[in-house]
């Protein structure tokens, strides 16, 4: 289980006092009002930045970091994915996972160990996951619960497939 989660991603400027719009990862944003502190990090290369201000503006979150005064210095941040400890991020609700725990779950069928989640990307109705057989080969499965899937236990690690077919 990860302990530092990306919560959202930095899109771009907002006015001449260094802000930016930022992207919730999960659609809450209400966990960004309590940050003080976090980890920038984009193509691998972290940055720690202390939060001056965040606000909501037409439906978006602004973010001011310290030391980003002008348009110029806060560009330099478009892109960036900001972490945040777990504890810090947005809650749960009942049943609900954090993608980022998804990766490395063995799927089952049957009991019996079929395939592991390597990755996830964002479907049009459901987060996608991209797992991979024990022999080599890869899939694309739903998170469907009760379609495809069911029960995901992070504790455990594991991940019920409904249909076997979707790994063959």
């Amino acid at each position: 289980m990860k302990q530092v989660l990306a919560t959202g991603i930095i899109k771009s400027t907002f006015g001449i006092n260094g802000k930016v719009k930022v992207l919730s990862y999960s659609g809450d944003t209400s966990h960004f009002f309590k940050l003080t502190n976090v980890v920038l990090e984009k193509n691998g290369r972290t940055r720690d930045a202390e939060i001056e201000k965040v606000e909501r503006h037409s439906g978006d979150i602004l973010v001011k970091f310290k030391g980003y005064d002008t348009p110029e210095d806060a560009k330099t941040l478009t892109g960036c994915d900001i972490l945040v400890p777990r504890e810090q991020a947005s809650k749960l609700k009942n049943g609900e996972v954090y993608a980022a725990d998804l990766i490395g779950m063995k799927l089952l069928y049957d009991n019996q160990e079929v395939a592991v989640v390597v990755s996830t990307s964002d479907g049009s109705q459901a987060l996608l996951m991209e797992v991979e057989d024990k022999n080599g080969k890869h899939f694309i499965i739903p998170l469907l619960r009760g379609v495809f899937v069911d029960n995901p236990n992070v504790e455990e690690g594991t991940i019920k497939l409904l249909m076997k077919e979707l790994v063959q």
